[in-house]
């Protein structure tokens, strides 16, 4: 208080270093010469005056009036209200004086243009600037509102990784960014496991599988030789339990025959066909051995596979030295593989088809094999196959 009455007091004595006239002549009558000259507006009353009018009136009443009649022309800043207060100005007088005017507004910010998010395959989350921006909508979203320069953009999905970018925004220009999401390391293991469990499932589940332990079928090799022509054979094949096959080859100039047991290979042929066509049936025997559909998945299911980024049918195992690459069709059927073994060659790919009814399961009525981007050097297509088991337990 001592600070404030010492201000007030130096600022009085800067405005009366010159005698004051009375601010009582304000009020008394006109003198019969004068009538004329004070029908004239008054000027606005300076800050000084109404201190003044304040100090020999002491009757803020009075002062009001006079400022009611003359206005001010002051504004009504923090200082100059104390002051005033501080002088014996009441509310009413204090509420005469005008406010000082609001600061001019700051020009609006330079805004960048619509950012565009776009996220595929799904839908995603959106934070700009660690700013959530929220979902996407239809796989889009439209930003607005930012700054130029540069942000960081990301996008995140449930059961996908986080992905993140700097992008460049420039003023009222509009910029589109599109996201490809990778699904996660587990949730391929997952989508990996879930597909398999299909196959399985559309191939007749485990009563289906307990009939592809042992069966027997018939119908035709067909293999490309050496001179790239395309030779027939019919055959008949015996598929027991475990590494254990046996199969005969017919043609017109004789017959083979050729049995795998665990690693142990034989061959026979006869007519016109002994001493060239042992090493046809070895190695069409072995073929079809190797990659019977059901000892194909009962490997798989035992590695851990992930599918495919771009293709939850298309399985992958994580593993080993060697690799596959499993397919499966829109009905749940496997559709082939690529096997590769990483010795230089290419790598061998299978096609299983035109699937063969059983009691329980579904067996492929046709198995074409060969390499990568070539056509198939052996194909095995079947009239019949039948399930030893299932008749036994008929």
């Amino acid at each position: 208080m001592i600070h404030t009455v010492s201000a007030a007091i130096l600022l009085l004595a800067m405005f009366l270093q010159t005698p004051v006239t009375s601010a009582q002549s304000r009020t008394s009558q006109p003198q019969r010469g004068q009538r004329a000259a004070t029908a004239k507006a008054q000027p606005p009353m300076t800050l000084r005056q109404v201190i003044e009018s304040l100090v020999t009136l002491k009757n803020s009443k009075r002062v009001e009036d006079l400022i009611s009649k003359s206005g001010v022309d002051f504004q009504a800043t923090p200082a100059v209200l104390q002051i005033l207060k501080d002088m014996g100005a009441s509310a009413k007088l204090l509420s005469m004086i005008p406010a000082t005017p609001p600061p001019p507004s700051a020009p609006s910010p330079a805004l960048a243009g619509p950012l565009t998010v776009t996220c595929e395959p799904k839908d995603c989350l959106v934070a700009v600037d660690e700013m959530y921006k929220g979902p996407t909508s239809q796989n889009r979203m439209t930003i607005t509102g930012l700054r130029p320069g540069e942000s960081t953009v990301e996008v995140f999905a449930d059961g996908y990784e986080r992905l993140t970018r700097r992008v460049r925004l420039e003023q009222g220009k509009p910029v589109d960014e599109k996201f490809s999401l990778k699904r996660s390391a587990a949730l391929l293991q997952q989508s990996a496991s879930a597909s398999l469990l299909k196959a399985v499932a559309t191939l007749g589940g485990t009563d289906g599988f307990g009939e592809l332990a042992d069966i027997e079928g018939s119908g035709t090799m067909r293999w490309t030789n050496s001179a790239g022509n395309i030779e027939e054979w019919t055959m008949t094949f015996n598929k027991r339990i475990g590494k254990d096959l046996s199969t005969t080859f017919k043609t017109k100039e004789g017959q083979c025959t050729a049995s795998i047991v665990g690693q142990a290979a034989k061959q026979e042929c006869r007519g016109g066909l002994k001493n060239s066509g042992e090493k046809i049936a070895e190695q069409g025997s072995s073929l079809l051995l190797s990659y019977q559909l059901q000892d194909v998945i009962q490997a798989l299911l035992k590695r851990p596979l992930i599918a495919l980024q771009t293709d939850e049918n298309r399985l992958q195992t994580a593993d080993g030295k060697d690799s596959y690459v499993f397919a499966i069709s829109n009905d749940g059927l496997p559709s082939g593989l690529v096997y590769t073994i990483g010795d230089g060659n290419a790598p061998i790919q299978v096609q299983y088809s035109d699937y063969l009814k059983m009691a329980n399961g579904s067996y492929p009525g046709k198995i074409s094999i060969g390499r990568v981007n070539s056509m198939p050097v052996w194909v095995f297509t079947f009239n019949t196959v039948r399930s030893k088991i299932a008749g036994a337990r008929r």
